[in-house]
């Protein structure tokens, strides 16, 4: 496992921009110089190892969801880990979400847990209100060169009063399943492995969004450019995450019907990225004694960064911010 920055959260505040055409990251000025090895690395080295070898044998649906988030380059086992996960946690939206976006990445032969139903579809049906499995939906039209179909789900998805993809889920996963763990670790060592586990999930809907309404001939289509437009409206309006809201500001602004649009667009994001600022800032106050020498600073800030993950987990960044921050992340 790699060396960690002083400041693991720095991952937390890293968004996701559409520009000149593409989706790349883009970090805050705290990002600008190379990161500190935490004081913590040795740990980490043996936490992992200790965590890979637990979940071994997985036998309840939260482990089953750890092992197969760790199996990256195994889609088998991780296909096979979260439907267990599923079957074992059928209300859990997280597991849901997970094994459907699992089963969008092709095999041959198809695996079995895919091909006992459509999985993606699934996820539409339980989850109606969210806006995620509807753009995913609509990328699986593009790529079968289905135009209306696209247009029809990228119409859909814009109509949603929500859009999370269960990411602030999956961190509170990871964040109790190793702090719990029966190891003698400093707990903030094992508060800083979950925190780095928990950033690295994997997320494939920016990358749709690209496909359908960035790089594509198929934005000369005034049916689809009018879609991506409400869309990226949508997203920018009620993402659950700083990534939407910013790939929202980015994919209406491509798809503005003229320059007095495009204007009101833009004068969103500077608007965006105070408010941003702000709640990165508080909650990086949150965590950033997990890497201090005083031990009653490190119980403090774990304190601190549980209840914003478990606010995170329950209503997306930009909510978490909101009851936290005192309201300042009221959108743009």
């Amino acid at each position: 496992m790699r060396s960690t920055s002083r400041l693991v959260v720095a991952s937390f505040v890293a968004v996701v921009a559409l520009a000149a055409g593409a989706v790349r990251a883009q970090s805050t000025a705290s990002d600008a110089t190379a990161p500190t090895p935490s004081r913590w690395a040795g740990d980490l080295e043996r936490i992992d190892e200790d965590l890979r070898l637990r979940l071994l044998t997985p036998n309840d649906p939260r482990g089953n969801w750890i092992r197969a988030s760790l199996d990256k380059t195994d889609i088998q086992s991780q296909v096979t880990h979260y439907a267990a996960a599923r079957t074992q946690g059928p209300n859990e939206s997280l597991y849901l979400a997970s094994l459907a976006s699992a089963c969008l990445q092709p095999t041959q032969p198809t695996l079995p847990e895919c091909d006992a139903m459509d999985r993606l579809a699934d996820w539409a049906r339980r989850d109606e209100d969210n806006g995620v499995p509807s753009i995913l939906l609509a990328e699986r039209a593009r790529q079968r060169k289905e135009v209306d179909t696209m247009v029809a789900h990228l119409t859909e998805a814009a109509g949603k009063p929500r859009f999370d993809e269960y990411w602030g889920r999956g961190v509170l996963a990871f964040w109790d399943y190793v702090r719990a763990l029966p190891a003698d670790y400093d707990p903030a060592a094992k508060a800083v492995a979950a925190v780095n586990y928990g950033v690295s999930q994997q997320v494939l809907w920016p990358d749709a969004v690209q496909a359908m309404c960035v790089n594509t001939r198929d934005r000369g289509n005034e049916n689809v450019r009018a879609a991506c437009a409400a869309l990226g409206r949508a997203l920018r309006e009620r993402g659950s995450s700083w990534t939407a809201r910013y790939i929202g500001v980015a994919v209406e602004y491509r798809n503005a019907p003229d320059a007095a649009a495009r204007t009101r667009v833009e004068s969103t994001r500077s608007s965006l990225n105070a408010v941003r600022a702000r709640c990165n800032d508080a909650m990086l106050a949150r965590f950033g004694g997990l890497e201090s020498a005083d031990p009653n600073v490190r119980t403090r800030d774990l304190a601190a960064g549980d209840a914003w993950i478990r606010a995170q987990a329950q209503y997306g960044e930009v909510g978490a911010c909101e009851r936290l921050y005192g309201g300042s992340a009221k959108r743009p």
